[in-house]
C-alpha cells in the first residue's frame, strides 16, 4: 500500500491534518505581550486560561479538520481503485484549500472583533500544516494519474 509514492503523499497529508488538532493556529500579541491563542477549540486568553470565543470559531475549524483527515485516510485506503482514489484525492485538495482560506479569514476576524487595530498576529505551525498538505495532495493526484496512464498503456500493449 505505501510502496506507491502517491500513498506516501496522502499519508503525510493525513498526518498534517491530524496534527492540526494538537497545535495552535495563531497567537495574538499587543505590545510584545501575549494576549490570546487560537487553537482548534476556540480562542483562549493565555493569562487567565479562559475562553474568549468558541462555537462559531471552533466548530467549523474542528469539523473541517476532521473531514480533511477522514478524506485523506479514505483516499489512502482506496489504493486498489485508482479512479475513485483520484476523485477522493482531488476532494481532499479542495478541502485543504477550504481549510486554509477559512483559517485565514477566521484569524483576521478574531483579531478585528476581539482585539482591535493594534494587534499583532503570529501564525503558528497549526496554520501552516494545511498549507503544507496542499502540495502533498497535488503530488498524490499527479502520481495517481501517472499510475492510471501506465495501466492504460499496458492494457493497449496486450
Amino acid at each position: 500500500m505505501i510502496q506507491r509514492i502517491q500513498n506516501l503523499y496522502l499519508f503525510l497529508a493525513a498526518i498534517c491534518a491530524l496534527l492540526t488538532f494538537f497545535l495552535p493556529y495563531a497567537h495574538f500579541y499587543a505590545a510584545q505581550e501575549l494576549l490570546a491563542e487560537y487553537a482548534i477549540f476556540g480562542l483562549q486568553n493565555v493569562q487567565s486560561k479562559s475562553e474568549i470565543a468558541s462555537g462559531a470559531y471552533a466548530v467549523p475549524a474542528w469539523s473541517i479538520a476532521a473531514l480533511t483527515f477522514a478524506v485523506c485516510v479514505l483516499a489512502l485506503s482506496l489504493f486498489k481503485k485508482r479512479p475513485v482514489q483520484y476523485r477522493i484525492t482531488r476532494l481532499a485538495f479542495l478541502l485543504h484549500l477550504t481549510y486554509v482560506v477559512y483559517l485565514f479569514f477566521a484569524i483576521e476576524n478574531l483579531a478585528e472583533t476581539h482585539f482591535g487595530e493594534d494587534i499583532r498576529i503570529l501564525h503558528h505551525v497549526g496554520f501552516y500544516l494545511p498549507v503544507a498538505a496542499l502540495p502533498l495532495c497535488f503530488l498524490a493526484v499527479r502520481g495517481i494519474k501517472k499510475d492510471e496512464a501506465l495501466v492504460k498503456s499496458l492494457d493497449r500493449i496486450r
